[in-house]
């Protein structure tokens, strides 16, 4: 009977030990996708191959033939700072390097561990040189050095090249992210993963695509970045390879069957989802208040643009498109519009409006509370419940009822900006991180999240609920986190 225990013990062990192995689980509380096209170092395992990137491990199954979240949600480590990587033949240890020494990642907890020294790694995988000739994908060239060249003319440098034994070479470059190729066919396949630029603007789904776009500041490569959370896979509108897609700032995206509308601010662009291009440009020539575009909302044929200096209009008539102006937000900045209550609602630096779409009928939000009494930043709509953001706090709306409820509390936290909601919690995203506000409880809670729990930055600029996820854009990436996960302890 001992022996049985014993036995038993150990089965339900090593369940318990396979149950939560990052290999097989999606349960980290917060991961982050960045921009990974950097890549310092890549290691190999018979399943997984590693690459160490400027913004932490991302990880490939081979098998399997498909990415596998990143190593981003684990704690314990600046992702940043990883520039070695190394791995056990069967994935048992793993290893990385920084400025500040060797790191051990615990399998079982998804936390690193500081270590002394590199101990000896059981590999048969080795590291070589570029070979002199490779064959690329079509619009690029590659040079005996270990250099590709895209239709641009930017070229990306090989960092690491390692042959893992089984016919395949693994290639780091730095700048245009992972490469596979035959060992003996030489034929280059691209491996993208991650975002084109870190900062994170504007999140949009639609059905099981996220797509999201920022600021590019310094970025090597921008655009939107489309990521299906189904297959985990990401593909790019990239911007900067022609004139009819410039380098740009993207502030909001928005969706249909046929465009993705991008704000930027350059202009309003339509990109034909068929022709994969660019195919139109409003701005202030066209009729727009301004070139500066930070939100748009689409309602059956009109599309409503919010510009820094105005409203404006996108009418479809037959075939052609009428652009036209408000003059009512004329010289106001307009931050957000949300379809609510057969009406479309606008948040401005001048407070918030209601717009009748049935009668054209305008009228400026009197909040008695005087919440919204200058900037509204944010509007969200949640059942019968409309929700603010301001400068001095949030404000629900019972539309129902027209009852008003403050929260100023967050705004001695913070100065709310981003705000996304559902039927439990608000979460608010300012330049001090994230806050949940639990509104239903009977004592209204709320809990902060920073840097120190595992966002890559303190500057949120863009929330989408999702379930019981919240899609989080920030400056240093777009984090994927599990708010509703029941085993936290808040």
């Amino acid at each position: 009977m001992r022996y049985f225990f014993l036995i038993l013990g150990g089965v339900i062990a090593l369940l318990f030990c396979t149950a939560l192995s990052p290999a097989n689980a999606e349960t980290d509380d917060m991961v982050t996708f960045a921009n990974f096209s950097f890549i310092y170092h890549v290691a190999s395992s018979i399943d997984h191959v590693y690459f160490a990137t400027s913004r932490g491990i991302t990880r490939f199954n081979k098998n399997e033939n498909r990415w596998e979240q990143p190593l981003t949600g684990s704690t314990g480590i600046d992702h940043r700072d990883i520039k070695r990587v190394w791995v056990d033949t069967f994935d048992e240890k793993l290893f990385v390097e920084t400025g500040l020494g060797y790191y051990e990642y615990d399998l079982l907890f998804g936390k690193w561990f500081g270590r002394n020294e590199l101990p000896a790694i059981s590999n048969d995988a080795r590291h070589v040189g570029a070979p002199p000739v490779m064959y690329p994908p079509i619009s690029f060239n590659y040079s005996s050095e270990g250099r590709l060249f895209d239709a641009a003319g930017r070229y990306f440098d090989y960092t690491d090249v390692l042959n893992d034994n089984s016919g395949m070479l693994w290639i780091g470059t730095w700048g245009n992210g992972a490469l596979r190729a035959g060992e003996t066919s030489g034929i280059i396949e691209l491996m993208p993963f991650g975002l084109l630029q870190n900062r994170v603007n504007a999140i949009y789904r639609e059905d099981s695509i996220i797509f999201a776009g920022g600021a590019y500041f310094d970025s090597y490569r921008s655009g939107i970045s489309i990521l299906n959370i189904e297959t985990g896979e990401f593909s790019y509108i990239e911007s900067g390879l022609d004139r009819d897609f410039p380098t740009c700032d993207i502030n909001s995206l928005e969706t249909d069957n046929w465009y993705v509308y991008v704000g930027t601010n350059t202009g309003l662009l339509l990109y034909d989802r068929e022709l994969q291009q660019v195919i139109d440009q409003f701005d202030e020539s066209s009729g727009l208040a301004d070139d500066n575009v930070l939100c748009t909302r689409l309602t059956g044929d009109t599309l409503f643009i919010g510009t820094e200096r105005g409203l404006g209009l996108l009418v479809y008539q037959h075939d052609s498109v009428v652009v036209t102006r408000l003059g009512q937000f004329e010289g106001l900045t307009v931050y957000d519009i949300e379809l609510a209550d057969s009406a479309i609602w606008i948040a401005t630096s001048g407070g918030a409006f209601r717009l009748e779409t049935s009668t054209g009928r305008l009228q400026k939000f009197q909040d008695p509370t005087l919440v919204l009494f200058g900037s509204v930043y944010d509007i969200q709509a949640s059942g019968r419940n409309l929700w603010f953001s301001a400068d001095d706090g949030l404000l629900r709306l019972d539309m129902h009822t027209g009852k008003t409820t403050p929260f100023r509390t967050i705004a001695e936290m913070a100065v709310p900006r981003a705000i996304a909601v559902n039927n439990k919690v608000v979460a608010v995203g300012s330049d001090k991180g994230l806050t949940l506000i639990y509104y239903t409880d009977s004592k209204i809670n709320s809990r902060e999240f920073t840097t120190d729990d595992g966002l890559p930055s303190n500057y949120v600029f863009s929330l989408l609920m999702d379930g019981d996820y919240l899609w989080i854009g920030t400056d240093q990436g777009l984090t994927r986190f599990w708010w509703n996960n029941p085993d936290r302890i808040d």
